[in-house]
């Protein structure tokens, strides 16, 4: 009887064999654990959400400040421009 008790759990994989002898967990226990778990993934859904918001406000800063270094370069080069025709009508 032994050996037929031993071929049917063999025949199992390791998914599919039952063990009678482990406990039962409990209800209330599991419920805290999935409590945890939940809590821990709000946390973890309003920190994402917050990195999201993050990264948008620093991408539109830095997109402001691409477009002000963008002005000020122009601004410049009219400026050298502007210089540079003076001088030329200055020295002509």
């Amino acid at each position: 009887m032994k050996k037929s008790a031993e071929r049917n759990q063999e025949s199992k994989t390791p998914g599919q064999v039952v063990r009678s002898d482990s406990p039962t967990p409990d209800p209330s226990r599991l419920d805290e654990l999935h409590q945890r778990i939940q809590s821990k993934l709000g946390e973890l859904h309003i920190d994402f959400q917050q990195l999201e918001t993050d990264l948008r406000t620093a991408k539109q800063e830095n997109s402001l400040a691409r477009k002000d270094r963008l002005e000020g370069f122009k601004r410049a080069l009219r400026d050298l421009v502007d210089a540079a025709d003076r001088a030329d009508r200055e020295w002509h």
